[in-house]
């Protein structure tokens, strides 16, 4: 390492001033967790999109825009306080960020919305209050982070006055750097990568089904009524027992996607694992449909679709239905 390598610059300073050294932990420290955090998001943006969709804070149009441009920003951002490249900028950006992200989950708990930060993962699962009670913490403790080197970096006088020469003009300056670099680098790795997202997100309940599960996983109603009346597919049930029972599609299966691993074998007993499957729920809402047509994807039956929000639609046209106990 040369002399004139920021880093072993950092280093020098921080031998003959000990607040030098809390300095450039907390940049190291702020640095790794950007890094950290951004790699699972961009890997995956159909889940960090969902994750910042279910915030329910940008329009929905932004929200791809943003998906696909906030993890590069980190990115660089991390790798600026790493590297001591471009640190006045850097430092403004990260607490921008971080003073984001804990106030939107502030916000979020005050409306009682219990969701996934996809802070450091973009896997969605079952959260908790203790959850979001974690996740407040540990960002609150990110942010005070960056406000001490914020406050040492733009206020703190040294033997030739402050940290950064004309703090606030370069800071402001250097912040577009990552930034644009962030929002050209989504755009072309987006556009480049076979699981791309559009830049223009709709995120109406059936378009969250097709960005999730695939363009091809739904059947339109029209297609899906004529398979019924011409004995052409497998339609089951993906709600819970009682639902079905109250009422469901004429000759319907019962497979609730809460008892699939014990009912599995039971229910399509026999079944050619190239039969049209038409799977369906209720409510524009409800994606125990598709979450039941993906499980059996898994397990071999590649021809599954699903009928959104199938039984609503069946009952307001008035098609053959029946209740009573689960068939099989």
């Amino acid at each position: 390492m040369t002399k004139s390598h920021p880093l072993f610059v950092a280093h020098q300073r921080s031998q003959r001033n000990p607040t030098g050294i809390t300095i450039l932990l907390s940049r190291l420290f702020l640095g790794g967790i950007f890094v950290y955090a951004s790699y699972d998001k961009i890997i995956h943006p159909v889940s960090f999109a969902e994750i910042v969709y279910n915030y329910h804070i940008l329009p929905d149009v932004l929200v791809n825009l943003v998906s696909l441009f906030l993890p590069w920003l980190e990115l660089l951002v991390g790798l600026s306080l790493i590297l001591g490249v471009l640190l006045p900028g850097a430092v403004l950006i990260c607490n921008l960020l971080l003073l984001i992200f804990f106030s939107t989950l502030v916000f979020n708990m005050a409306r009682g919305l219990d969701i996934d930060c996809g802070c450091f993962t973009v896997s969605i699962g079952p959260s908790s209050g203790g959850h979001m009670l974690w996740y407040l913490f540990r960002d609150g403790f990110f942010l005070l982070v960056a406000v001490f080197l914020f406050f040492s970096s733009f206020f703190a006088k040294s033997q030739r006055g402050l940290r950064f020469d004309r703090p606030w003009k370069t800071a402001f300056v250097q912040a577009l750097a990552p930034a644009l670099t962030a929002v050209l680098l989504g755009l072309f790795v987006n556009q480049v990568r076979s699981d791309s997202i559009p830049l223009l997100g709709d995120w109406s309940p059936e378009a969250r089904i097709t960005l999730k599960f695939g363009k091809n996983i739904l059947i339109p109603f029209e297609e899906a009524k004529d398979k019924l009346l011409t004995g052409g597919a497998i339609f089951i049930d993906a709600r819970p027992r009682e639902l079905y029972q109250e009422g469901h599609v004429q000759g319907a299966l019962s497979l609730p996607l809460a008892e699939f691993d014990q009912m599995i074998d039971k229910v399509l007993t026999d079944l050619p694992d190239d039969a049209l499957i038409i799977t369906y729920c209720d409510g524009e809402d409800c994606i125990l449909s598709a979450e039941l047509a993906l499980r059996l994807k898994e397990i071999g039956y590649e021809n599954v679709r699903v009928l959104f929000n199938g039984w609503d639609v069946w009952k307001i046209h008035q098609l053959p239905s029946e209740a009573g106990e689960p068939r099989g």
